[in-house]
C-alpha cells in the first residue's frame, strides 16, 4: 500500500494490503493530554505526565472499575485512565538501576530501560490481569510484566524471559535483521478463568539491513499456557517455540515503510496499527511521514486505511497502542508517543470505518 501524505483521504492503489474503497479512512475525533491526576512524585521519581505511552487495553480493577491501561516504554509504571472521567492513577513497577524509573538520553541510561512496547489483558488464577512486553531490541528489554489485580490489591512480576528472546531472534522470518517485538494479542483465548489461547506478537520492521537481510515485518504465534508456564518457572519448562510465522507488507508513505505499531483482538480479526517512521534502526526514532490502521482477518488477508487528523490531514504523530470501544463500535482509543520526555502522551479517540 502506498500512501501519499499530500492526498487528503484518497487512497491510491495497494501494494501488499487490501485497501477498504476509495476514501476509507479513520479520523481523529478528539486528544488529550495524559497527565497523572496526584501530580509527580520525586520520592517515587514519578513525573506529573504519562510519558511514552507505547501500548493500551483495557482492564478490570477490583474496587476501582473499567480502566484502560497504558505502558511506557522509558518509565517504570502503568498508568491507569478513566476514559468516561478525567482520573489518571500510576501504578508503580519495581524501580530499574540506580533505584530510577525513568529513563532517557538526558539521564543517559536509555539503554537500561524495559522498552515494554505492548500490553494485552488477560485471566491469571482467576483475576483480570495485564500482560506486557519489551521489544527485545537489547538485553534489559527481553523480559514481560505480568501484573494480576486481585482483591488485596494489585501483584505485579517482573519476568525475565531471555531464553524466549533467544528463539524469537534466531528465528529470522520473524526477526529479520533486527528484533523489535512491537505488538501482541490474544488470537483465540481460553475460557473459564485459566490462562489459555493463542499470543500472537508483530515485530515491527524499522531496523537496519545486515548482512543477512532486511528488517521484516511479521506474526508469530505462541501457546500462551506454555509461555506463562516458562516465564514463571524457566528451569522446569522450555521456553515455546514461535509458530506461524508470517511475513507483511504493509506499503509505505512518502518512500518510507508502514511498519507494525500495536494490535489488539476484534471479532473480525486483529486491528493493528502502523507508522511510516523514517528512523535509522530498531532503537533512534525518526520522522513520522503517515499512519494506518487495519485489520488482519483470520484467513491470512488484511484491509488498511489511512489515519486522518482533526483537520483532515494525514496524521503524523507516533501511533504507538490500540484499544477498540468495547460499546461503541467503530470507537478506538490511540495512544501516541511523543517522542519526548517532557511532554504527556496523548491518548486519541479515533472514528474508524467498517473494517469488513
Amino acid at each position: 500500500m502506498k500512501l501519499d501524505p499530500r492526498s487528503a483521504g484518497t487512497l491510491p492503489p495497494t501494494r501488499g494490503a487490501q485497501a477498504i474503497g476509495a476514501t476509507a479512512t479513520a479520523r481523529v475525533l478528539s486528544r488529550r493530554k495524559l497527565r497523572y491526576s496526584d501530580g509527580a512524585d520525586a520520592a517515587r521519581d514519578r513525573p506529573a505526565h504519562v510519558r511514552s505511552g507505547s501500548g493500551c487495553a483495557f482492564v478490570d480493577v477490583p474496587g476501582v472499575g473499567r480502566r484502560l491501561a497504558v505502558v511506557q516504554d522509558d518509565a517504570r509504571f502503568i498508568a491507569l485512565v478513566d476514559v468516561k472521567g478525567q482520573r489518571v492513577d500510576a501504578l508503580d513497577l519495581p524501580p530499574g538501576k540506580g533505584g530510577v524509573r525513568q529513563f532517557d538520553k538526558q539521564r543517559g541510561n536509555k539503554m537500561d530501560k524495559l522498552d515494554l512496547e505492548a500490553v494485552c489483558a488477560l485471566t491469571v488464577d482467576g483475576a483480570p490481569a495485564l500482560l506486557a512486553i519489551g521489544s527485545g531490541s537489547a538485553a534489559p528489554r527481553e523480559v514481560l510484566v505480568l501484573t494480576r489485580f486481585t482483591k488485596d490489591g494489585p501483584i505485579l512480576e517482573e519476568l525475565p524471559a531471555h531464553a524466549l528472546f533467544s528463539r524469537l531472534r534466531t528465528t529470522r522470518a520473524f526477526a529479520g535483521s533486527e528484533l523489535n517485538v512491537e505488538g501482541m494479542a490474544i488470537v483465540d483465548e481460553a475460557h473459564g478463568g485459566a490462562p489459555g489461547g493463542t499470543l500472537r506478537l508483530f515485530n515491527r520492521g524499522n531496523g537496519a539491513a545486515d548482512a543477512t537481510g532486511p528488517a521484516v515485518d511479521a506474526t508469530c504465534d505462541l501457546p500462551l499456557a506454555a509461555l506463562l508456564d516458562h516465564l514463571r518457572e524457566p528451569l522446569a519448562h522450555t521456553a515455546p517455540a514461535p509458530k506461524n510465522v508470517v511475513a507483511h507488507q504493509l506499503g509505505e508513505v512518502d518512500g518510507t515503510r508502514l511498519t507494525f505499531t500495536d494490535a489488539t483482538a476484534s471479532p473480525l480479526g486483529l486491528v493493528f496499527l502502523a507508522a511510516a517512521e523514517a528512523s535509522p534502526n530498531a532503537i533512534d526514532d525518526g520522522e513520522v511521514k503517515g499512519t494506518a490502521v487495519g485489520l488482519l482477518r483470520p484467513d491470512g488477508s488484511r484491509v488498511l486505511v489511512p489515519i486522518l487528523d482533526e483537520r483532515g490531514r494525514p496524521l503524523t504523530d507516533k501511533v504507538e497502542g490500540i484499544a477498540l470501544d468495547e460499546t461503541q463500535p467503530g470507537k478506538a482509543y490511540v495512544v501516541v508517543d511523543r517522542d519526548d520526555p517532557a511532554a504527556p502522551a496523548e491518548l486519541l479517540v479515533i472514528a474508524l470505518p467498517p473494517l469488513s
